[in-house]
């Protein structure tokens, strides 16, 4: 009997139906301990109960601000068994970045770890009534004037009567997610029941995911890929989620051969700081089979596969979206982020509103195939919604390229564009081909003003540690790599890249610093670039 989930697109109900037929089972592997099935409904339950005796109704917001533990995992179900709304926060927020999350989701209660409670201090927050905190607390109120709110412990919630789920439909909002705002401030993208589900449920035909699989998670439970593509996927497909609270690489391989994994998540610097460990005969002795992610150097991709022994697909997808487009096992278009996903219809179009023809660049928008198939818009702004909507389309922001069979190239961000010489050139792809210099870990490619017209392409590199980037050799690189007019005019080599508490690059702090002082133009160095 299939051991993939079949009821009702109901958080509570999917948390009670795996209690249910695989109670005492494994569901969670942490290192702080493990956590079955009818663990996890109970914590929930007694969670959910204390929840609702601190005065929390459904579908008033409480926030999240946890590492990725089981104590998460157990705030995080049993706000949704309550039937109150989680607002994930990212760990690294502190002052108005915090503040704004709190306030635009008027959260009623926050759980968060104790290192982080004294980050509430001064912030105007007239909502927040509750503060739960895992770890030792002082019991005191905080804040102050109508920010004073009393805390409590996790432990007590824990220690709580356990209580039936609360009864939500399908169209009830179960989280709000903020973006991570590199443009202004952070939007909180609204999930109901089903489109968090589809979020999760998508990937059991992405991976092909069987009663067989581990998944392997090193990445926080307040970004999609963490809540939805690990855990809720596992819970769906009934199959354990390993949680780790951060990424090592010379660990890495040793952690998923122990706990058997057979499947993770990553982003490109992963890929890079996985294949620059020293190479070992065992690299391939393991359980792994697939991963997925975006922007894995391309020319590492056949080499990392046969190394490792895993197939890794590229997807493209994001928090209002979740998995968009993605390959098959097996059935991958190197270069394209596979097809469009059951749950959604994608499209590339024009400035007007168009489908651009194939092999036609515009900008990739989307709508649901089925009923609440993304997002229901951005919490409390409905100009923004209305906007992001146009034409009933919903507009990515990002540039794209489909072909004749419906597989989809992400080119660049829209607003991340460039144009030299009369040629579009994609950041996305300049910044792939930096990084494939061996002594680049990261790279962000931006536009600069030209002395001619239109822009001069500059990039901005992070040196992998311990070495250092010469940079006419990485000029060089660049000429091999890359077309005539892509090569970078000017190289910045950076401690460390801007960017937002949720790891995004802000290139428009780049662009507004413009070619600094220790910025080198490869001009100067003599290094040409002709049309051969």
């Amino acid at each position: 009997m299939s051991r993939v989930y079949s009821g009702p697109w109901v958080f509570g109900r999917l948390i009670e139906d795996r209690a249910q037929r695989f109670g005492d089972e494994i569901a969670i592997i942490a290192a702080t301990g493990d956590l079955s099935y009818g663990q996890l409904r109970d914590r929930a339950a007694r969670v959910g109960g204390a929840l609702s005796t601190l005065g929390i109704q459904p579908g008033q917001r409480v926030a999240t601000m946890l590492d990725p533990t089981p104590a998460y995992v157990a705030a995080w179900f049993g706000i949704a068994w309550c039937g109150a709304v989680d607002v994930p926060i990212n760990t690294a927020l502190k002052g108005e970045f915090l503040r704004h999350i709190l306030a635009s989701s008027q959260a009623t209660a926050l759980v968060v770890h104790a290192r982080w409670v004294e980050r509430l201090d001064g912030l105007d927050l007239p909502d927040l009534r509750s503060v739960i905190v895992v770890g030792s607390v002082d019991p005191a109120p905080r804040g102050g004037g109508e920010s004073a709110h009393q805390t409590t412990t996790f432990d007590d919630l824990l220690a709580a009567d356990p209580v039936p789920f609360t009864e939500r439909a399908e169209d009830d909002l179960l989280y709000i997610m903020y973006t991570s705002g590199t443009t202004g401030p952070a939007k909180g993208v609204m999930h109901n029941n089903r489109s968090a589900l589809w979020n999760a449920r998508a990937w059991i035909d992405i991976l092909e995911l069987t009663e067989r699989d581990v998944a392997y998670s090193m990445f926080p439970l307040f970004h999609v890929t963490a809540r939805s593509a690990v855990v809720t996927a596992s819970l769906w497909g009934g199959t354990p989620a390993v949680l780790r609270e951060r990424f090592t690489a010379s660990g890495f391989l040793d952690d998923v051969r122990e706990t058997g994994a057979t499947w993770f998540g990553y982003m490109g610097a992963i890929i890079q700081l996985l294949w620059r460990q020293p190479e070992r005969d065992d690299d391939a002795d393991n359980d792994l089979r697939v991963a997925f992610g975006a922007a894995a150097p391309p020319t590492l991709i056949e080499p990392f596969q046969q190394r490792f022994g895993v197939e890794l697909l590229e997807v493209y997808g994001s928090t209002e979206l979740g998995p968009a487009t993605a390959p098959r096992p097996g059935r991958v278009k190197r270069g394209t982020m596979g097809r469009a996903c059951e749950h959604v219809e994608v499209e590339v179009h024009d400035a007007e509103g168009h489908r651009c023809p194939p092999g036609v660049r515009g900008e990739i928008v989307a709508r649901p195939a089925v009923p609440f198939g993304m997002f229901q818009g951005y919490w409390r702004q409905p100009e923004a919604t209305l906007e992001a909507f146009r034409n009933l389309w919903f507009h990515t922001g990002d540039g794209g390229v489909m072909d004749e069979e419906g597989y989809l190239t992400f080119t660049d961000r829209i607003s991340d564009s460039l144009r030299r010489r009369g040629e579009n050139i994609s950041s996305f792809e300049v910044e792939r081909a930096v990084q494939d210099h061996p002594g680049v870990l990261e790279a962000a490619a931006y536009a600069v003003p030209s002395e001619l017209t239109e822009d001069e392409v500059m990039v901005a590199v992070v040196a992998m540690e311990g070495v250092t980037v010469e940079p006419a050799e990485l000029f060089a690189h660049c000429v091999e790599q890359m077309p005539y007019f892509a090569v970078p005019r000017y190289l910045r080599i950076m401690a460390e890249l801007p960017k937002t508490p949720s790891q995004r690059v802000q290139k428009f702090k780049l662009r507004a610093d413009g070619v600094t002082p220790d910025s080198v133009d490869r001009t100067a160095l003599g290094i040409e670039v002709g049309r051969d």
